[in-house]
């Protein structure tokens, strides 16, 4: 049940990150100035959703085999396999990568005066974390 959640959950986090920064580019491009009503409130139930997903994954991973095989010793054996790596140290390093830099570009939003800055912020530091985490996606078990 955790893996299927994480799965469909993650789909919906994908697409919502892909829209809040296009949104903001959009925005930014048209010069627009900042809404706190529509801007802010996207980047936060962006950041929001991501945190849910994240927490949707440490289930997840708490629950698989793979935990249990690194309480029973055989961390060392997850190493040599490519798959098992993915798996057990890289997806799980860079979904919490990911989600620094995105408290970090949304920090940094909140505190900007120029509506040019807060855009910025959070194109850059959201996009960031969307490729840390399409990157290190396990794209052959989710597909």
């Amino acid at each position: 049940m955790w893996k299927y959640l994480h799965s469909v959950w993650g789909g919906f986090v994908l697409l919502l990150l892909a829209y809040v920064i296009v949104h903001h580019t959009w925005r930014l491009l048209g010069r627009k100035p900042y809404v706190l009503a529509s801007d802010f409130r996207l980047a936060l139930f962006g950041l929001v959703v991501y945190v849910l997903q994240l927490l949707l994954g440490i289930g997840t991973y708490v629950n698989s085999p793979y935990f249990e095989g690194i309480l029973n010793g055989k961390f060392g054996f997850y190493m040599k396999n490519a798959h098992d790596r993915l798996i057990v140290i890289e997806h799980p390093t860079m979904a919490f990568l990911g989600l620094l830099f995105m408290l970090y570009g949304f920090r940094r939003m909140y505190y900007q005066i120029d509506y040019r800055r807060k855009y910025i912020s959070i194109i850059l530091f959201y996009t960031l974390a969307l490729i840390m985490v399409l990157l290190r996606l396990p794209w052959a078990d989710w597909l």
